[in-house]
């Protein structure tokens, strides 16, 4: 049996950042969780971070999100250099309503003056398009610009930026999927799938949407967890070029089919296309209430059935493009009962979790897990976060 200070469960965005964090105390530490799969009717366990592109905001929700926001981009450029992998692009983002002032844009003023930032607001649709012809808005339009460091991640390059600064600190990186977390009087045993087991004196849960599943905790966070649909539109190398600096999108369209569009610049993936990425949430969207579900959905998800319907969003918002090819991916959020993180120590003496990331968590997973990190080392939060900022509510 192989035996560790502290076991993270969960090799996502929140697990290895937590897990690299934890291996600059001179611990033992293993992050034990399966690399992306290759053969989805194989897989146990899915995420969302298989992609090449995120949206990345500063300003957030409120200030616990802006905070987490804020300091996960402070830690980028030394993530890159340390790791050698380059994952951030601060081609700025843009925050549009289609329908005029919301609350997000009456409190960003506020939140920007907080943490001294600096944006840029737009009155009409119109002010938008001069500044960025590519995209089309209506008049009633008002929106927001983040300029640098404000832009998009590659989550995959992030995840393999964060576990490579974790090996460099002799973290234990082990690919089995955990099934079983048992508590007794030295701590905890961990089983997994492959057959294998672990034991250590504590335990970080940061198994994503998938957290409440199997064996894992003997209580089960209240969370829902959600399908997301997101379209792919395949582009030349010429309209690529053209729109290499266009910002992120963040787009609270809601037109009864369609609802809270965020959209991408082309990108490369990893068949050696570009393509434009866009989301939304849509009245068909799935709740899931079990590991089975999930799986159907992301082996044999019908994702495709709304290509026509994304594709003459995306064509409103980018109306010059002309794509060569649509495709689909299926991901999975999951939302809690506050709208933040819960982050903290289980009923379970020295059993921890950082999940319920309401599907926010790729742009800010570096501080979630150092906020988690800090919390297992110290038995406190870092300063500027209250327990209640991540209070976690149960079943």
């Amino acid at each position: 049996m192989d035996k560790f200070d502290i076991i993270v469960i969960g090799k996502g965005l929140v697990g290895s950042a937590a897990a690299k964090y934890l291996s600059f105390k001179n611990k033992k530490i293993a992050i034990i969780g399966p690399q992306e799969p290759l053969d989805y009717n194989k897989s146990i366990v899915f995420a969302s971070h298989y992609d090449q592109a995120r949206v990345q905001r500063l300003i957030g929700k409120d200030s616990v999100w802006t905070r987490l926001n804020l300091e996960s981009v402070n830690q980028y450029q030394t993530i890159q250099e340390q790791s050698g992998i380059h994952f951030h692009d601060p081609t700025g983002c843009l925050y549009v309503n289609p329908t005029g002032e919301d609350s997000y844009l009456y409190q960003a003023a506020s939140l920007a003056s907080d943490f001294k930032l600096t944006c840029k607001p737009y009155p009409t649709g119109s002010a938008i398009v001069n500044d960025f012809s590519a995209y089309h808005f209506p008049e009633s339009s008002k929106g927001l610009l983040e300029k640098s460091p404000a832009g998009l991640i590659n989550p995959r390059l992030l995840l393999k930026a964060q576990l490579a600064v974790f090996d460099q600190h002799q973290g234990i990186n082990i690919n089995d999927t955990i099934l079983d977390i048992t508590h007794h009087n030295h701590g905890y045993t961990v089983t997994s799938h492959e057959g294998n087991i672990y034991h250590a004196s504590e335990i970080l849960l940061a198994a994503g949407s998938f957290v409440n599943f199997f064996n894992l905790s003997a209580q089960k966070l209240d969370l829902k967890l959600k399908n997301e649909i997101i379209l792919l539109a395949r582009l030349n190398p010429e309209q690529t070029k053209e729109l290499a600096k266009l910002p992120s999108l963040l787009y609270e369209i809601d037109n009864g089919t369609t609802e809270g569009i965020y959209l991408i610049k082309p990108v490369q993936y990893p068949d050696g296309n570009y393509y434009i990425k866009m989301g939304c949430n849509m009245p068909e969207d799935i709740y899931f209430d079990n590991i089975e579900q999930v799986q159907q959905w992301f082996r044999n998800g019908n994702s495709d059935q709304f290509i026509n319907r994304l594709k003459q969003e995306l064509l409103k918002i980018l109306p010059d493009i002309e794509p060569l090819a649509y495709l689909t991916k299926r991901c999975i959020i999951n939302r809690s009962i506050h709208g933040r993180p819960y982050i903290g120590e289980t009923h379970q003496p020295g059993l921890y979790v950082a999940s319920g990331c309401n599907g926010y968590s790729a742009m800010c997973s570096d501080a979630i897990g150092r906020v988690a990190s800090h919390l297992l080392l110290n038995k406190k939060l870092p300063e500027n976060y209250a327990v209640k900022d991540f209070e976690i509510f149960y079943q």
